[in-house]
């Protein structure tokens, strides 16, 4: 007996040590992914985001409005730049890891070394870095989806506490739920889970209905918001070809990243154990891991070996001489009416990023962006559901040759500066097609995650609509 309990404690002191460098290596990857993500300037992909918070929605054409939504609490808490925008991230990896380790804590209690490890691997993950230095929201969602879990698995085992002690572990699980579902529609599906588990484990003679009908209630409170944006808007998140918020382009493919990052938050854990079975799969996850690692080595130490097509810290740099060259411009070039050019991005992601650092208004088209995107079909962002140039708002003037004619854009007989990185015989027809007259006026340089790029800044004259 003494031996055996001599042997415990032994154990259990090698557990501590254990936990002890776990977490220890986890708050100190914690400071170094904020080291890397505030030593960076916004990218597109953040930009996008920041430029959704200034609109606040149920949704939007990229997908949910969680983010956006979160975002501009943290704009109205601690205001803009960098280090506001990206502090989420790698805050959101540390809860993460906390509720990866719980989840498999509670899953395999008789071998504790199993979550210490989890919790290390999944640190280690590539995607998982990568996602923790940049804003684009992966991290974030992800965070969410597993503290509900760790949520929803404590109210199925909440026995103590009498009723207010479990109806309360139901109401914060639903709480988690109306909000996570602002992040990621399908999250309301852990409720019925739950309802399962706990019937299985317990029997219906012990579900606590009240408090599965205040979840329920919270989870609807939730969904509201999203589901009448999707309703109002013919369900445009199903049907448009906008990238979500969190792709990513590797290989000649477009994943989202959130997806990549739960899918190895899943997977660690199991090959955990697997190595734990027997030697034959040890060493080759050891190795593997080994490799992951190296991988993530390079993202944290030397950011701009990142490939193209992945979210980099590095972010954008020389956008904001470019934004001053623009409204520089903007003043040198009145039209004959004594009128400041508007502004056109090719791109979205080039809009919210001169979005960012200029501050116009258009007295024509009230809550419009500061840089519009050129006019197209295609609802392929978000630029496409807010106030832009082409749309007929103003009362035409009568024409007696032509009187179907009820509204046109108020931008009509106005110029424009329009800014991309095509050279002038690569220009749309929305732009050659849209004005009499299009020349380029200044090439400005500018660096994307390390890459030079060259942007081309055109005048283009009296705005004319596209013909029909």
């Amino acid at each position: 007996m003494v031996r055996k309990s001599s042997n415990h404690l032994k154990s259990s002191k090698t557990s501590a040590v254990w936990s002890l460098l776990l977490w220890g290596s986890v708050l100190a990857l914690t400071y170094l992914r904020l080291s890397v993500a505030f030593s960076g300037s916004i990218d597109q992909s953040e930009a996008l985001l920041s430029i959704c918070a200034l609109h606040p929605a149920g949704g939007y054409v990229e997908g949910p409005a969680g983010v956006p939504l979160l975002l501009a609490l943290d704009r109205t808490i601690f205001g803009s730049g960098i280090v506001v925008i990206r502090w989420i991230s790698p805050v959101a990896a540390l809860v993460l890891s906390w509720a990866l380790w719980w989840i498999v804590r509670h899953s395999v209690p008789n071998r504790p070394n199993v979550a210490l490890w989890s919790v290390m691997g999944v640190n280690l993950l590539p995607q998982f870095n990568l996602a923790s230095v940049v804003m684009n929201g992966s991290i974030v969602t992800s965070a969410i989806v597993f503290v509900t879990v760790v949520a929803g698995w404590h109210a199925v085992i909440a026995r103590s506490g009498g009723i207010v002690g479990v109806v309360g572990a139901w109401f914060f699980f639903g709480v988690l739920l109306g909000v996570g579902t602002l992040f990621f529609y399908p999250l309301g599906l852990a409720l019925p889970l739950a309802l399962i588990a706990c019937v299985y484990s317990s029997g219906m003679k012990v579900v606590s209905w009240g408090g599965i009908i205040t979840a329920f209630i919270l989870l609807l409170i939730g969904w509201t918001g999203p589901l009448l944006w999707n309703v109002r808007h013919d369900w445009i998140q199903w049907s448009s070809v906008a990238a979500g918020f969190d792709s990513i382009h590797a290989a000649g493919h477009i994943f989202s990243l959130g997806v990549t990052v739960e899918t190895g938050v899943i997977l660690v854990p199991l090959m955990v154990l697997l190595a734990y079975r027997g030697s034959f799969w040890r060493w080759p996850i050891i190795l593997g891991a080994l490799g992951l690692a190296a991988s993530s080595a390079v993202i944290l130490l030397n950011p701009a070996l990142i490939p193209a097509g992945l979210p980099s810290p590095v972010g954008v740099h020389g956008i904001n001489e470019v934004a001053r060259t623009l409204v520089s411009l903007r003043d040198q070039r009145l039209d004959e009416r004594g009128a400041k050019p508007f502004l056109i991005a090719s791109t979205s992601g080039l809009a919210a990023l001169l979005g960012h650092a200029v501050t116009i208004e258009y007295p024509e088209r009230p809550g419009s962006p500061a840089v519009f995107v050129a006019e197209s079909p295609s609802l392929n962002s978000s630029f496409a559901l807010w106030p832009c140039y082409a749309d007929a708002v103003a009362k035409a003037v009568n024409d007696p040759l032509y009187t179907e004619e009820k509204a046109v854009s108020p931008f009509l007989g106005r110029n424009a500066i329009y800014v991309t990185t095509e050279l002038q015989d690569e220009l749309p027809q929305t732009i050659t097609g849209a004005f009499q007259a299009v020349g380029l006026l200044q090439d400005v340089p500018l660096e994307s995650n390390g890459r030079l790029l060259t942007l081309h800044i055109y005048q283009c004259e009296h705005y004319r609509a596209l013909p029909l």
